[in-house]
């Protein structure tokens, strides 16, 4: 866990803790024993003293796909039901079960005519289970 404060500056991380949790709580990104790891976060916010309240979180795994894709330059507008329908082609799950966003890179390396974007997919039902974690 990190606590990263905004100052004048820019960004400072101001505290920085690691806890162990129980070997299987966790298993490929999968959050297995939800107490368990509750319980370890709550550890770690008091030993560190942690103030901010504010969270991120990331979550990886086999439910997680994310792939560098090159697609024609398109309006804004046009670019979220072909990143939809493109991103289908590498998520091995039913694209109704997952969340789907995507960065846009300026423009391709090998042609000027297209875009690089990086489609990233999760299944729902992991995003959902680290919100209930936090």
């Amino acid at each position: 866990m990190a606590e990263i404060v905004k100052t004048n500056r820019g960004h400072r991380l101001t505290k920085f803790g690691v806890i162990d949790t129980a070997a299987d709580a966790i298993q490929e990104g999968e959050i297995k024993d939800l107490e368990a790891v509750a319980g370890s976060i709550r550890n770690l916010f008091k030993q560190a003293k942690f103030k901010e309240k504010n969270v991120a979180i990331s979550i990886g795994g086999y439910s997680v796909i994310v792939k560098k894709i090159n697609i024609q330059r398109m309006p804004e507008d046009q670019l979220q039901e072909t990143i939809h329908f493109e991103a289908e082609q590498y998520i091995p799950f039913d694209i109704n079960d997952v969340n789907l966003d995507f960065q846009i890179f300026e423009q391709s390396e090998n042609n000027p005519d297209q875009m690089s974007v990086l489609p990233v997919s999760a299944k729902q039902e992991m995003i959902n289970s680290y919100i209930d974690l936090i």
